[in-house]
């Protein structure tokens, strides 16, 4: 009875340490979408670039991340489409040339914080599976060792 419990609770272990990552840029990646409109961002051709590159960012980043947490053993080098997501909101304001002018450099701010909470928990999912891969966890706790 003790050694089912223990094999549980370590197979609950390694769920949540790579599910965790994935949930921090799911939640990122729905507040990406949901940004342009609480945020009032313009539409005018000046902010027009802010505006779409939020909902397209925003929508790839949550079905990946989304994909990550329901299988995070199956889809964990998805997780590097995050990675690249990540990067182009941290440039993304730049490139684009988004407006800085009042309210509408919150959109610039929002990009750039969220391109690096996307960047930076996409990578530690990555190399989380990638090492539990490496070193044969899945398979110690499928087979029932501790």
């Amino acid at each position: 009875m003790e050694r089912a419990a223990s094999k549980i609770s370590t197979n609950d272990r390694l769920l949540r340490e790579e599910r965790l990552p994935a949930a921090v840029v799911l939640v990122v990646g729905v507040w990406l979408v949901i940004a342009p409109f609480a945020l009032d961002y313009s539409r005018t051709f000046a902010g027009i670039g802010g505006y779409w590159n939020d909902i397209v960012s925003g929508t790839i980043v949550t079905l990946v991340a989304l994909c990550c947490f329901i299988a995070p053993r199956v889809a964990s080098w998805l997780g590097l489409i995050d990675v690249a997501a990540g990067f182009w909101l941290i440039v993304a304001p730049f490139v684009l040339g988004y407006p800085a002018s009042g309210h509408r450099d919150f959109a610039r701010a929002n990009d750039v914080f969220a391109g690096i909470v996307i960047a930076l928990f996409s990578v530690i999912s990555v190399v989380v599976s990638h090492r539990r891969r490496r070193d044969g966890a899945y398979r110690s706790v499928s087979r029932g060792r501790p």
